[in-house]
């Protein structure tokens, strides 16, 4: 369990859709490990086709959590020359909605998690010289964090959403 989820202010179904997320991260290194049964497998869920996005797109959208908040988990898997993506993500309708009830995956508790798996973190600066994003490599691997998939939380940078594809 994470140490945002420990408290009694986060939704259990969000802390445990994070720890799904995190485990399933933890475990892949391979763009096989994106997969639609291994993801749907991961959440106990079963992920439909993606009318928003097409073919090749996979997508679940959970019942809401509370709050307004629900997750999602989403799967693209690849075509031609492009890899399996996975995507992670809590979403509110109400876009100034508190992330407190879903604070369940602190980008320390991430980031110390997914280096523990052999992940390798590096920063990806703007041409303005701030973070463009944080990605964690792992084989073939690549987890993207962006700043807007990161909310303060108090003293706690709260992830909300994330993305792992093949190699750029």
């Amino acid at each position: 369990m994470t140490p945002a989820a420990s408290s009694s202010a986060v939704l259990a179904g969000a802390s445990t859709a994070a720890q799904q997320a995190l485990t399933l991260l933890s475990n892949a290194s391979l763009t096989s490990d994106l997969s639609r049964a291994r993801i749907g497998q991961q959440f106990g869920v079963t992920l439909g086709p993606d009318a928003d996005n097409g073919a090749g797109y996979f997508v679940y959208r959970s019942p809401e959590l509370g709050h307004g908040w629900t997750y999602g988990a989403q799967v693209f898997e690849g075509q031609g020359t492009l890899k399996p993506t996975f995507l992670f993500w809590f979403y509110n309708d109400d876009r100034a909605a508190d992330p407190a009830p879903v604070c369940a995956l602190p980008l320390d508790h991430l980031r110390s998690t997914l280096t523990e798996h052999g992940w390798v973190e590096r920063s990806v600066p703007s041409e303005i010289g701030s973070v463009l994003a944080i990605e964690f490599a792992k084989r073939e691997l690549v987890l993207t964090l962006t700043p807007r998939d990161i909310v303060p939380n108090g003293a706690t940078q709260c992830v909300l959403s994330l993305q792992a594809s093949g190699g750029h």
